[in-house]
This record gives C-alpha cells, sequence and structure tokens, in this order.
C-alpha cells in the first residue's frame, strides 16, 4: 500500500471555462489523465478523485462526493482527507495540466512534515491545490466549514505551513487553466 495519497480536486462549477475543467483535451487526453499520469509513479493507484461528476467514473478513476455539497476547495480537501487513510497526501486541482511527477517528486522531497501543509508558489503567487496536506488537517478543515469560511487562504494563514519557491524552469506547471483564453495558449 502506498504510503501517500494524491488528491485530485475536480469539482469546482468552471464557471470562467464554462464546461469541466478535468475533460479538457490537451494533446489528446482529458486534464484530469494528464494529473493522474503525474501522480501515478509516486503514489501508484492510491488516487481520489473529489467531484460529483460521473462522467470520471468512466475513466476507471475512484471518484468520491463532496460529504458537504458545494463549499469549494475546503469541501473538496474536507472531504478527501476523511477518506484518506494516509498521514502525507499530494493534493491538486484538476486545472494544472502542465504538472509533472518531476515536479510532485521535488516537492515531496522538500516538504517538512513538521509542517501541516506545503504548497508550492512562483514569484509572489502562492498554489495552495499543488500541495501536500497532512491528512490531520481534516480537523480544522471540518472546524471551517462548520462556521462556513470557505476561504482556503484563511485556513493556510491558520495553521503551521511552508512555501516553497517552485524553480523558474517548471513555473508553468503549476498555472491554473482557468479560461478559454488561457486554454487556448497552451494548446499552441
Amino acid at each position: 500500500m502506498s504510503t501517500i495519497t494524491g488528491i485530485i480536486l475536480a469539482g469546482g462549477k468552471s464557471e470562467r471555462m464554462g464546461t469541466d475543467k478535468g475533460l479538457l483535451v490537451l494533446k489528446g487526453k482529458p486534464f484530469i489523465s494528464h494529473i493522474y499520469d503525474a501522480l501515478k509513479p509516486i503514489v501508484g493507484d492510491n488516487i481520489l478523485v473529489v467531484s460529483s461528476n460521473a462522467a470520471y467514473d468512466k475513466m476507471g478513476y475512484n471518484r468520491i462526493e463532496d460529504l458537504i455539497a458545494d463549499k469549494g476547495p475546503i469541501g473538496g480537501l474536507y472531504t478527501a482527507l476523511k477518506q484518506s487513510k494516509t498521514k502525507i497526501n499530494l493534493v491538486l486541482s484538476v486545472d494544472v495540466p502542465l504538472v509533472t511527477t518531476e515536479l510532485l517528486e521535488w516537492l515531496l522531497k522538500n516538504h517538512d512534515e513538521s509542517y501541516l501543509m506545503t504548497q508550492v508558489q512562483v514569484l509572489d503567487k502562492a498554489s495552495p491545490l499543488v500541495a501536500v496536506y497532512d491528512r490531520a488537517l481534516r480537523i480544522p478543515l471540518g472546524e471551517h466549514l462548520a462556521s462556513n469560511q470557505l476561504k482556503l487562504r484563511g485556513l493556510i494563514d491558520d495553521i503551521n505551513h511552508q512555501t516553497l519557491q517552485v524553480p523558474l524552469i517548471w513555473s508553468a506547471q503549476v498555472k491554473n487553466i482557468n479560461t478559454n483564453v488561457e486554454y487556448q495558449k497552451i494548446l499552441k
């Protein structure tokens, strides 16, 4: 059994894109498949996809639905960490299809387990959904949900966390593809 769980958060409303970002095709396969393929050499098939979209079932992924619907990344993380059986969880949003195993291995190697969470950063922009989360965070996540505090950055400010500056050669890998303009750019 893997000592790390891979978590792909694919439950967003995709309002800016207008369609489920995980199903957008890049180089012949959906975004979610690119992310799954980057995680698999590290965690095997110990990957949870948090989404209410049953289309992911047809792809053979282990999909779970939010325990509490419509609570954004806080709800998705809470659901995934409640389901996870491992202390260390590698969390990715479904809109980072350029991420590679190499970057994820670097993140894990540089994660200090004395922190509850390690996120990456490019220049001055932190990416809390390209990160390592300790399973213990399910408790403060539950508390934030109970008081309807749904800002992920608010939770991060409240916990002992680490931020790693991504080497510039990998900076494009953590770019979120949220709009059709951004999608068209990566297709070129």
